[in-house]
């Protein structure tokens, strides 16, 4: 079990390796992944999303981090 701080300060315990974590409309929401290439492959697409105007406005996107582990 890794221990994540999420980007509202909560700390969560989850048998995952990465997270991605996507702040749209005011709030966060939180992906799960066991392996990089999971967790690296949604973070490039919203951060692609995040380029593209139209995308931004639909849905509000506003950031993304990739979140690794507490050592």
């Amino acid at each position: 079990m890794a221990t994540f701080i999420l980007p509202t300060g909560r700390q969560v315990e989850k048998d995952a390796a990465y997270c991605v974590s996507t702040k749209a409309r005011g709030r966060w929401s939180t992906k799960f992944f066991k392996s990089f290439k999971g967790a690296d492959n949604e973070y490039k697409s919203v951060r692609a999303h995040l380029r593209n105007p139209d995308m931004v406005a639909y849905y509000d996107l506003q950031e993304v981090k990739l979140i690794k582990p507490e050592a």
